[in-house]
């Protein structure tokens, strides 16, 4: 995997933190912080409720979207600290320090978007927004901003206008097939019975994708078929990284699928 692969965005919901060192760009803390750190035994999530205890965002995580070095020391502090408070989902601490970063550096974008990720953890879902318009018109990372942006809507289930914003994504190189998942699971869900058959007819003609497995998964848990999704779920446990899982799983787990129950 490159180091490209693996630099990560900041979302809100104490998903998708910045963050350096996790496993997959698009990997938002509005998804990541959504789910649950299973620890070592990751891939064995899905029978219990005790093999997925809350979390709220990765281990190790450190400020990205910027070239760090380009900050004192101090605000790089301020920010780790910040996003530490984050975790513990103390947003208001998390806030104060978040705020000294912009103060000291306003043109740099990580301050925005871990505060981005501070008021969508509030459900100050314009502000968020704003934060995260604020990032790319700084210069961060435009492709994972609009994913959080469309996040944003999706987590209020405001699927219809969530949908266009994956949509445009689906053919970034990096986030694509995740985007195409989410818009995917904006028709399952919002009602577009027809958009999303023919969705996932076109995840099982490629037949290798996370999409695929994910989204049959969510089709099949959609339909009460919850031991047909089992297989698929494990299926993808076997074939992807943790980090990967969880972050096609946390959608599955806001809308209360995951964990499942025992067989």
């Amino acid at each position: 995997m490159t180091s490209r692969q693996a630099i990560v965005s900041v979302g809100g919901v104490a998903a998708f933190a910045v963050a350096v060192g996790l496993l997959f760009v698009g990997q938002s803390y509005l998804e990541k912080s959504r789910i649950r750190s299973m620890g070592s035994n990751e891939p064995e999530l899905l029978p219990t409720v005790a093999q997925v205890p809350t979390v709220t965002s990765a281990a190790s995580a450190e400020p990205a979207g910027t070239d760090l070095g380009a900050l004192p020391s101090g605000t790089v502090a301020l920010l780790r600290e910040g996003l530490g408070l984050l975790q513990q989902k103390k947003c208001d601490a998390a806030l104060a320090k978040v705020n000294e970063v912009i103060a000291s550096a306003p043109q740099n974008p990580s301050g925005y978007e871990l505060r981005g990720s501070i008021y969508a953890e509030k459900k100050l879902w314009d502000q968020a927004a704003k934060d995260y318009q604020t990032v790319i018109e700084t210069g961060g990372k435009a492709s994972q901003m609009k994913f959080n942006l469309a996040e944003l809507n999706f987590m209020q289930k405001k699927y219809e206008a969530a949908r266009p914003g994956f949509v445009a994504l689906e053919s970034d190189p990096d986030i694509g097939d995740l985007a195409a998942y989410k818009a995917f699971l904006c028709d399952l869900w919002g009602g577009q019975d027809a958009a999303a058959t023919q969705e996932l007819e076109a995840f099982n003609r490629v037949g290798t994708n996370a999409s695929y497995y994910f989204a049959n998964a969510a089709s099949l848990l959609y339909q009460h078929k919850t031991e047909e999704a089992r297989g698929r779920l494990m299926s993808a446990a076997n074939i992807y990284a943790p980090a990967k899982f969880r972050l096609y799983a946390a959608s599955l787990i806001g809308m209360g699928y995951l964990p499942l129950p025992e067989p």
